[in-house]
């Protein structure tokens, strides 16, 4: 079962963004990710057993007492970066709950399966927008540069979730397999 961990965006930014980027402009030959999958990666986890799925539930569970936080939205960014992008991103701002949130995560994904196949690349705050498959030209690399993410709402960090992920033609389909709500230690 390939699976990830992550914080969903949901509500207002999710709204925000796509009016936005339903506006992008026309030509624009990118692969853009349905909103409904938008997300904070905390990690990335790869293929598990099954049999490994129900300890991993429960070990994530502590991970939960912590207070809920909010990140700021910033601009686009891209992977490797805005003159030859694979990957579009909305960056978010991060005051250091959401690190500390991922290093909670891998901390016990890494105490469950020491030796599993989780990625161990480091976090960046981002929700992946866009994939490119190949290299943009001149005009399109201009009208990704000139486009304007600039007063969205903050992302609402009160939960995180446990996704399995399938690949298939259409994109990644993803499915929840548990949700963790953010409170502070000793809150139900």
């Amino acid at each position: 079962m390939r699976l990830f961990v992550a914080v969903p965006c949901g509500g207002p930014l999710r709204e925000a963004l796509t009016s936005r980027l339903d506006a992008s402009p026309p030509g624009l030959d990118v692969r853009w990710i349905h909103p409904r999958t938008w997300h904070l990666t905390l990690q990335f986890l790869g293929e598990w057993p099954e049999k490994r799925v129900a300890g991993l539930r429960e070990g994530l569970a502590p991970v939960a007492d912590r207070s809920p936080f909010v990140m700021p939205a910033g601009g686009l960014g891209a992977f490797p970066n805005l003159r030859r992008p694979r990957v579009l991103f909305l960056q978010l701002g991060d005051d250091g709950a959401a690190a500390r949130l991922a290093g909670a995560v891998r901390e016990k994904v890494a105490e469950i399966w020491p030796d599993g196949p989780q990625d161990p690349k480091r976090f960046k705050a981002h929700l992946t927008l866009a994939r490119i498959r190949r290299p943009l030209g001149d005009e399109e690399l201009k009208m990704l540069q000139n486009m304007d993410l600039s007063g969205m709402p903050d992302l609402l960090a009160d939960r995180f979730t446990l996704y399995s992920s399938v690949l298939g033609p259409a994109g990644a389909r993803h499915g929840v397999e548990d949700e963790y709500g953010l409170r502070k230690k000793g809150e139900k």
